[in-house]
């Protein structure tokens, strides 16, 4: 489910699907039918947690992001994120990118995160307080572990 989620920009759609996949595992988890009219809130709170699938996926992006950034043999993401193409962009609203995303998650611009980045300790103190700030916001109080930070 969540291979490759690190490299992928997400819409609010896609946010949403993600809430409703992550309900219907714990739903699964407690064989409660679809039929039964059982909130979510009470699946939650029977299974003592919360929703952490979206805060985990944050976490993946802005770990994966300062790892690219960091890498100095491939300039790869730095010229992803950073370039620009020639020419005109289509007609509507512009897509969503992982840029988009990842400033949103952060709080940060597009060249904060470079240089935060660079500094390995940095960059993980600020991964976990964004997370920690997500579920804060979220009304969650549950911690995530971050392999490997």
């Amino acid at each position: 489910m969540m291979y490759g989620c690190e490299a992928r920009s997400q819409k609010k759609d896609d946010d949403k699907r993600i809430e409703a996949a992550e309900m219907w595992f714990y739903r699964r988890i407690l064989r409660v039918k679809w039929t039964d009219k059982i909130t979510n809130e009470s699946v939650l709170k029977e299974l003592k947690t919360e929703r952490t699938l979206l805060n985990l996926i944050n976490a993946r992006k802005l770990k994966y992001v300062g790892h690219a950034l960091r890498n100095h043999r491939t300039l790869l993401m730095k010229t992803v994120s950073e370039g620009r193409l020639d020419g005109r962009r289509r007609k509507g609203r512009p897509p969503i990118s992982l840029v988009t995303n990842l400033t949103t998650v952060c709080g940060l611009s597009l060249h904060q995160i470079v240089q935060k980045s660079h500094d390995r300790a940095g960059w993980q103190q600020k991964v976990r307080s964004s997370i920690a700030t997500a579920n804060t916001a979220s009304g969650c109080n549950v911690h995530i572990k971050v392999n490997n930070l």
